[in-house]
């Protein structure tokens, strides 16, 4: 019997890359390193950990993780792989590092907060540079965790001495915190008389330093920060506010069968996206599912909103009602909407479901969970399919430098006041 030599192994740049895909995902993130360092075809194949959905996870001292950081979830690993060498914050009072949560984040930096225990304040602070920049107590009130977790949003490319913030510390309470030219103010106001009583669910930070406040309803309200100090003048100019758009009397801002599906949609947010705004609507879990009566809808009369429905609509200036469901291919590209307590953003790259929106859910063991709703199937399912374990903020971390994120508002010219109403301002 004459042996038969086997065939000569392949060489590892041969494999295919859907193949490395796979090896990739069911690595931790010290392993994944290794896979991109096996040569320039396995680095080809892999995308850069950054381009990952990212999320905030909180301290692990048992674990060795004395602070908050951020992690990058692989699919078939179905686990969160925190980043090493990150830095970490410490001008959180008392060394409350190990103690604070995460209540925003955009472009690489985050908003951090000490925890009621630790009495630490609020800061900036970006992970990758360690630049920290403290922020005034009035943005954070312990409170309004037991209404809905917290948010503040932030100026772009915050310096200690040019920046802008904004939180809804209640749901009828906004704070602002604005510093120009080594000058700083904060502002406490209240919803009763800028915004007709209304309590907010969500805010954006828009262009050109404008804030935009959603309300319960499906209200939007502009809040101007204004930040340019007149010659020699100690102060900053007043805050202003006003409605993105007034209805005619007896008219509704969303066409029907949305009218009704507002009022039954407690879960949204706002969307800045290439100079456009858009409202992710979402029947949050536990809500059950329900069918509501919509007379004015066609021959639909009935229209049933499952637990977990996710409803997105844009804001239409030149046209009544104001608001018209968004198009996911034309107007986002058939991309995905990332939302939580980070400014939304629209995403697309390796490891990213096309035409869904990421958000967090609150499982009954507590912290929070994400999922993906899939705006074609009307289909949910947690991502990753399996328990994570939770992270205690529904928070995204979008960096800029390696994701392959589309244009935001801060780009592109940002939806202002209606014209016919500029003058009421």
């Amino acid at each position: 019997m004459v042996d038969v030599p086997a065939p000569p192994l392949r060489p590892w740049a041969d494999l295919d890359a859907d193949l490395i895909s796979c090896i990739g995902d069911c690595c931790v993130l010290t392993d994944y390193a290794s896979c991109l360092a096996v040569c320039a075809a396995w680095r080809s194949a892999l995308p850069p950990p950054l381009s990952l959905p990212l999320a905030v996870l909180p301290a692990d001292a048992a674990a060795g993780h004395p602070a908050v950081s951020v992690a990058a979830c692989f699919l078939r690993a179905r686990r969160w792989s925190r980043l090493p060498g990150l830095r970490c914050p410490t001008a959180l009072i008392g060394g409350a590092a190990a103690s604070c949560r995460c209540v925003g984040a955009r472009d690489g930096w985050i908003a951090l907060v000490a925890t009621a225990a630790a009495d630490g304040g609020a800061l900036l602070f970006n992970p990758f540079t360690g630049t920290e920049i403290p922020l005034h107590a009035s943005l954070y009130d312990p409170a309004r965790d037991a209404v809905a977790a917290p948010k503040i949003v932030f100026s772009p490319d915050p310096t200690p001495r040019d920046f802008a913030a904004v939180s809804v510390t209640r749901p009828n309470r906004i704070a602002v915190q604005r510093a120009a030219d080594g000058y700083s103010d904060s502002v406490v106001e209240y919803t009763n008389h800028l915004m007709d009583g209304a309590d907010l669910v969500d805010v954006a930070y828009g262009g050109g330093g404008k804030v935009y406040c959603l309300a319960k309803g499906g209200e939007v309200y502009v809040l101007r920060l204004k930040r340019r100090r007149r010659r020699g003048a100690p102060w900053l100019p007043a805050l202003e506010v006003g409605p993105l758009h007034r209805a005619p009397l007896g008219a509704d801002a969303f066409p029907a069968p949305y009218n009704v599906i507002s009022q039954h949609t407690d879960a949204k947010n706002l969307l800045l996206y290439d100079g456009a705004l858009y409202q992710v609507w979402r029947r949050p879990t536990g809500a059950g599912s329900v069918t509501v009566d919509t007379p004015a809808a066609g021959g639909k009369r009935w229209v049933r909103i499952s637990e977990g429905d996710v409803f997105v609509l844009r804001y239409e200036p030149g046209r009544w009602p104001r608001w018209a469901v968004a198009e996911w291919k034309k107007d986002l590209g058939g991309n995905a909407v990332f939302v939580g307590s980070n400014d939304a953003a629209v995403v697309r790259g390796e490891g990213v479901s096309v035409n869904s929106v990421y958000y967090w859910d609150n499982p009954p063991e507590g912290g929070h969970e994400p999922v993906v709703f899939n705006m074609a199937t009307r289909a949910s399912v947690r991502w990753p399919a399996v328990a994570t374990g939770g992270t205690s903020s529904p928070v995204w971390y979008i960096s800029p430098a390696a994701t392959d994120e589309e244009a935001t508002c801060e780009e592109t010219a940002c939806p202002e006041y209606d014209d016919e109403h500029s003058a009421d301002m």
